[in-house]
């Protein structure tokens, strides 16, 4: 008998399909409602099975597909528990890891962040300075290039990992929402904002690396349902007993659900709560801001201290642009010793004992230069 090849799957999903189940139409667990801000259209349904995918994302041997689809089915049972019966992992539990796993790699595993890649990939060898007047260096081209081959997507997603005790001691709690507008998600759904940073006007680097003080993390779950988690050193999310805090403030809601449009590629999604009216009035306010995740490359002169008048160097800042619309949520507050907090160095951002900091593509390059004489 002949034994048949295992069937690998070329439609590979960014947004996990039980994910979208947890919006789908009259709970048919089926079908989503989609609006497309490219082409302003709107439907109310469109199969989860075509959704949120991309043929061969992860690569054509099925190894880091495989490998997604496992840590899925671990992590699917704990956010299901969080909507269906308000319960939350216990603190430092494997389920807790499995929560915070999962939204990493639910960041990293986004086609945005290869596209981003790709794109100040091309722009090192576009990009010319006026301060040495030539283009600026393209050594780390090739290692932009490396991690958008599918052994670079395979090694920085498995080793993702590494990455979570750093966010082991933020705190988590649901968000419930009794308004009428819904939580909706977008083709890039887990937001991550810093209030702290914004409030400071603090730009030195991005203010959504993950080891960042303030850091805070907002995933709808479903219509009603959000999972927030954030910096507990400098914010408060309800009283302090409280696991879920329920919010009545439609204002709330809508900037929640603002950030999802300002996140996202192309592409929001939603149950058959949200009107076509509503999610058009959302796009519209969006459009007064900024989007996150627009790559830029700049370059500044920098003088080098206890150096000849005639030595300067250059700085090269490549990076992408964060969420910033002033963010004000119902129940969510700083508590008093944040604003004590002193940001004088880039060290100083980071919270204590975190392991890896500039996990972000916000990245300083110095290069000497001799100027002419």
């Amino acid at each position: 008998m002949i034994k048949q090849k295992k069937q690998i799957p070329k439609n590979h999903h960014f947004v996990p399909q039980f994910f979208q189940r947890f919006f789908s139409f009259l709970n048919n667990g089926k079908t989503i409602g989609m609006f497309n801000t490219e082409l302003n259209l709107f439907k109310s349904q469109v199969p989860i099975s075509s959704q949120l995918s991309s043929d061969h994302l992860y690569g054509q041997d099925g190894d880091l597909e495989n490998w997604l689809s496992q840590l899925e089915a671990n992590a699917a049972p704990v956010f299901k528990e969080m909507w269906e019966k308000e319960k939350l992992p216990i603190i430092q539990s494997p389920d807790h890891f499995k929560m915070m796993h999962f939204l990493v790699v639910l960041d990293l595993r986004n086609p945005i962040h290869f596209k981003i890649l790709t794109r100040l990939e091309q722009k090192l060898y576009a990009t010319k300075s006026k301060i040495s007047e030539g283009n600026v260096p393209s050594d780390l081209a090739p290692r932009f290039h490396e991690q958008q081959t599918d052994q670079g997507k395979l090694l920085s997603l498995k080793s993702a990992d590494q990455l979570v005790p750093d966010l082991l001691d933020l705190k988590y709690k649901l968000i419930k929402n009794t308004t009428s507008n819904p939580f909706i998600i977008s083709d890039n759904p887990l937001v991550l904002y810093n209030q702290f940073l914004e409030k400071r006007n603090w730009r030195i680097c991005s203010q959504r690396d993950f080891g960042l003080k303030g850091m805070q993390f907002f995933l709808p779950l479903n219509d009603w349902y959000l999972l927030a988690v954030y910096d507990a050193n400098i914010y408060k999310l309800g009283t302090k007993k409280q696991q879920v805090v329920t919010i009545d403030d439609k204002n709330s809601v809508d900037q929640l659900n603002l950030l999802q449009f300002l996140n996202s590629e192309t592409t929001v999604n939603f149950s058959h709560t949200a009107s076509e009216h509503y999610i058009r009035t959302l796009y519209e306010r969006s459009r007064k801001y900024l989007k996150a995740n627009d790559d830029f490359i700049s370059v500044h002169k920098l003088k080098v201290p206890k150096e000849p008048d005639n030595f300067t160097a250059q700085m090269i800042e490549m990076g992408v642009s964060d969420l910033n619309i002033k963010l004000s949520l119902q129940k969510l507050n700083f508590i008093s010793k944040s604003s004590t907090v002193k940001l004088q160095s880039i060290t100083d951002q980071y919270r204590k004992n975190v392991k890896f900091k500039g996990y972000t593509y916000k990245v300083y390059t110095i290069e000497p230069i001799t100027e002419k004489s």
